[in-house]
């Protein structure tokens, strides 16, 4: 499966910390709001969003918002700038639920007040786009993005070259990103860099998120240099304009933790997803999705390592993160049981690690579909187990199963891509050996965690 943007996530492929949301609403003055308890509260808010205190961030904006309902009604402009910062602080906590619905209802506002193709109708649709790509639903996060692109296009104070139009290429980039159109995520990403450089003469956040949704698509295609190289780009941007302490900074961090992994660095890749998990839960708590992330690949660091009972009690904890906010139908929860299967199949235990693929690829065929690389990759290392097991015509059929999805992406992944020569490899294998006969190939892995 895709790293999360971004986050990533936020895809996230590697899901990102969204960067066009509106994480201010202004500096209201009291003499302006009639009220110095409101305009108070909305400044408390800013300082705790800038020390990213999100709960506290909330508090204080939910508060105001109750005070600005009151004072100018429902479905005044200036009370949905308060519900989009309220929807922001529940992105930032991972309440993707809670925030869809303030994003939603400031939506609603905006384009009754403002209109259909205002700049702050297409900002409030790009955080319901990132929010729907961070509960799984990619097609419903596609048609926002591809909206607010439009009205932003099409607005004169925007143009077609203005931060607001790359910021939206970027969104859209991930989501193809995490649909499996490289092709498509990276042409949207070099729109983007060519937009900023223009319009940019500094270091910007929105460039580091381009390079590392580059990146991505690089490690999709297992080209682990041409990743490193992005997301080190990133990575100096980030530090240079938000700090080394910051949440996205240490977003980067576990994606070059990935990179080191996957190239046999390991002890390098612990360092740098240790370095991050310390920042996510300094900023969000021990319950937030970036930090299962960043779980889930020092589980993955540690298999590598043979260290499995540390490897399968990281994922554990990840999962439990996963199933709590994300749910049993998201695919970041379908990628934590098929790693905690993978833990099981290194341990010899191949009943457990079938309860676990199975499970993984029923939710991953429900999140992603059938023919995505992530429902391949569960396909493929589930036939390992059944081959292990004896049951050779099943472990044929998912064999099977994965070089059609592997084949079809060819044009997105490569001719050449490991995913594609283990899958046929081990249908051979298959075929011609007896049961327990073969040794078993090695366990696909996908960037994604």
């Amino acid at each position: 499966m895709p790293t999360e943007r971004r986050g990533d996530s936020m895809a996230s492929a590697m899901k990102q910390t969204p960067t066009n949301q509106e994480t201010s609403m202004g500096k209201e003055t009291s003499a302006q709001e009639g009220d110095s308890k409101l305009a108070d509260l909305i400044e408390r808010g800013h300082e705790h969003w800038r020390r990213f205190q999100y709960r506290d961030a909330l508090e204080s904006w939910t508060q105001a918002c109750a005070i600005r309902e009151q004072a100018l009604g429902v479905e005044h402009p200036d009370t949905a700038r308060l519900l989009n910062a309220i929807g922001n602080a529940h992105t930032r906590l991972g309440e993707n639920n809670k925030a869809l619905h303030f994003y939603t209802r400031a939506l609603e506002i905006r384009k009754k007040s403002l209109g259909q193709n205002h700049p702050d109708t297409a900002q409030t649709l790009s955080n319901c786009g990132m929010i729907r790509h961070n509960l799984g639903q990619l097609d419903q996060a596609l048609e926002c993005h591809k909206q607010a692109h439009a009205i932003f296009e099409q607005c004169t104070s925007v143009g077609k070259e203005h931060l607001d139009v790359a910021r939206t290429l970027t969104d859209i980039g991930d989501v193809h990103d995490d649909a499996g159109h490289y092709g498509a995520a990276c042409n949207c990403y070099r729109q983007a860099l060519t937009i900023q450089n223009k319009v940019m003469r500094e270091a910007h956040p929105d460039v580091a998120r381009a390079w590392i949704g580059m990146g991505n698509v690089r490690m999709h295609q297992a080209v682990y240099q041409g990743a490193k190289e992005c997301y080190e780009k990133a990575l100096a941007i980030q530090e240079t304009t938000l700090g080394r302490r910051h949440p996205a900074t240490a977003t980067t961090l576990t994606n070059l933790g990935l990179v080191h992994a996957k190239v046999g660095e390991l002890k390098k890749a612990v360092q740098l997803h240790e370095s991050a998990l310390a920042v996510q839960r300094e900023a969000f708590g021990s319950t937030h999705p970036d930090v299962a992330r960043t779980l889930s690949h020092l589980g993955q660091v540690y298999e590598g390592l043979g260290v499995l009972e540390k490897a399968f009690g990281f994922h554990d904890e990840a999962y439990g993160i996963r199933e709590k906010i994300l749910g049993l139908e998201h695919a970041d929860t379908a990628y934590t049981l098929s790693r905690l299967g993978a833990v099981c199949r290194l341990r010899q235990n191949h009943r457990k690690a079938m309860e676990y693929y199975h499970l993984a690829l029923a939710v991953s065929e429900k999140a992603l579909g059938p023919s995505h690389i992530g429902t391949a990759v569960v396909a493929h290392n589930l036939g390992h187990v059944m081959e292990r097991l004896g049951e050779n015509q099943t472990a044929l059929k998912h064999f099977r199963r994965a070089i059609s999805a592997f084949q079809s992406l060819q044009g997105e992944l490569g001719s050449g891509h490991p995913f594609l020569t283990q899958a046929r490899a081990a249908e051979q294998r298959c075929s011609e050996a007896a049961a327990n006969a073969s040794p078993s190939e090695p366990n696909v892995s996908s960037a994604r965690s």
